[in-house]
C-alpha cells in the first residue's frame, strides 16, 4: 500500500517519530489500528442502540446502577 501526504501532514509525522524514537512506519500502523478499533466499537455502540429490544437508561439510572450517587 502507498500513500501521499501533504508537506505539513509529513513534517508533523516526522516531528512526531523523532520525539517518540519510532519509525515513521510504526506510528501511521498503529494509529490506523486505533482508528480501526475506534470505528469497530462505534459499529458495535450503534447496534446496540438501534436494537428494538434494547433497555435506554437516563443519565441518572446510569449513576445509580454505578453506586455513583451524590
Amino acid at each position: 500500500m502507498a500513500t501521499t501526504l501533504d508537506s505539513m501532514t509529513e513534517k508533523k509525522l516526522e516531528e512526531l517519530a523523532k520525539t517518540l524514537g519510532r519509525s515513521k512506519l510504526r506510528i501511521l500502523k498503529d494509529a490506523l489500528q486505533h482508528y480501526a478499533d475506534e470505528l469497530k466499537d462505534l459499529d458495535a455502540a450503534m447496534d446496540r442502540l438501534n436494537d428494538p429490544h434494547a433497555r435506554l437508561i437516563d443519565h441518572e439510572e446510569a449513576k445509580r446502577a454505578l453506586n455513583l450517587v451524590d
